[in-house]
């Protein structure tokens, strides 16, 4: 999609949920909504939230979460107060989903990936390797990934919560490390960090996979434990500095074409809200997703540049060739990922012919990318990629 047309699209994006907004807060202002016997209501009780995240402070990771505690607490007049935690300060990073069904906390934010050795298809609400990009995902979220993914918390994994969408990412970069990676025989025999299903695909054609917390990730390329290591966007990892120990960044996200991540509530919580907080607490992760995903791609330009200018990282970008090949693995090894679980092999499904149709529109609508020269970028402002 063209620079203009995506600036329309998240222009609209916007304008609907900042409407959404305005709506409900004058709703919260006046503290009166209509009940279900068309009479006036009032609410006026308050309620707090303590909410954890997978996440440390200072990145906007957890800043996604915040910006949600924020806007929600505006909107409500004050009404809905919410405490939100980086991992660690109330339970460890991978205990939130737990904590959360057990009631230590009332709900979290993370990436739903990180659940996929309790249901696979947890993947598909979070990023898919080779699949969606960005604005395809949240529009197949939106329209019925939502609905999938609150049918495998509670139907599925038995879990008594209720999950948002609540902030999102361009694509990750593929890699920093300290050798080349173009080509898919570069990747062979390489130490690289990676999780999720990207770990098991690359450790299918060869790579030396390893497996390791975020933030192990930086001493590990500092000490040549690995030579490639990837976690975030660029303005993510660029807070953990991982340019200072690497050469190379890689593009394209063939591992994580998109990133989403979630907002999951403990059912009896959200249950026990009124419909004006409800409304307010759903208005404020619509919020979030799309000012976060801006803040991704308009600060993330300026960290490339800075990589390649000030600190002399070289960008390497993936053969298409390179692309294809890690495709046919990828999406032959999710079939069979998914093989045996109907919940899954349907979820999988759907989510694949959405965006192979979504291509086929969106390729059909946009113009191309090709820019007549006197138009084009300076060499300065461009990346020189290899």
């Amino acid at each position: 999609m063209s620079k203009k047309n995506w600036l329309v699209l998240f222009a609209v994006v916007v304008l609907a949920v900042f409407s959404v907004s305005m709506f409900v807060g004058c709703e919260v202002e006046d503290d009166v909504v209509e009940n279900d016997n068309g009479n006036d209501a009032v609410y006026e009780e308050e309620y707090h939230l303590e909410i954890a995240t997978t996440w440390p402070s200072g990145i906007l990771l957890h800043e996604m979460a915040e910006m949600w505690a924020e806007y929600a607490e505006e909107m409500s007049g004050g009404r809905l107060t919410i405490e939100v935690h980086p991992a660690g300060a109330i339970v460890g990073a991978m205990e939130v989903l737990d904590a959360t069904q057990a009631g230590t906390i009332d709900g979290y934010h993370a990436w739903s990936g990180y659940w996929e050795g309790d249901h696979p298809s947890q993947n598909f609400f979070a990023s898919i390797p080779m699949a969606f990009e960005t604005h395809a995902h949240i529009l197949w979220m939106y329209d019925r990934g939502l609905d999938y993914q609150n049918q495998v918390y509670q139907e599925e994994m038995g879990y008594n919560v209720k999950a948002f969408l609540c902030g999102a990412t361009h694509p990750e970069i593929g890699a920093h490390s300290n050798v080349p990676l173009a080509e898919l025989e570069d990747w062979i025999g390489v130490t690289h960090r990676v999780p999720g299903w990207m770990a098991q695909i690359l450790d299918d054609i060869g790579v030396a996979v390893a497996v390791m917390p975020g933030g192990d990730v930086y001493p590990a390329l500092e000490t040549g434990e690995i030579d490639s290591g990837e976690f975030s966007s660029p303005i993510v990892n660029h807070t953990l500095g991982f340019h200072e120990v690497t050469d190379y960044f890689t593009g394209p996200g063939i591992h994580q074409p998109t990133c989403l991540f979630e907002l999951v509530l403990n059912k009896d919580v959200w249950d026990s809200l009124p419909p004006d907080l409800q409304a307010i607490i759903e208005a404020a992760t619509y919020k979030v997703t799309n000012e976060a995903w801006a803040i991704d791609v308009i600060e993330g330009y300026k960290v490339l540049q800075e990589w390649q200018d000030v600190h002399g990282n070289e960008a390497i970008y993936v053969s298409d060739e390179a692309q294809l090949e890690f495709r046919e693995h990828a999406w032959e090894f999710i079939d069979q990922e998914v093989a045996g679980d109907p919940v899954s092999e349907e979820i999988w499904n759907d989510a694949r012919q959405f965006f192979l149709e979504f291509i086929e529109y969106d390729e059909f609508m946009n113009p191309h990318r090709q820019i007549p020269e006197q138009f084009q970028l300076p060499d300065d402002a461009r990346l020189h990629r290899e």
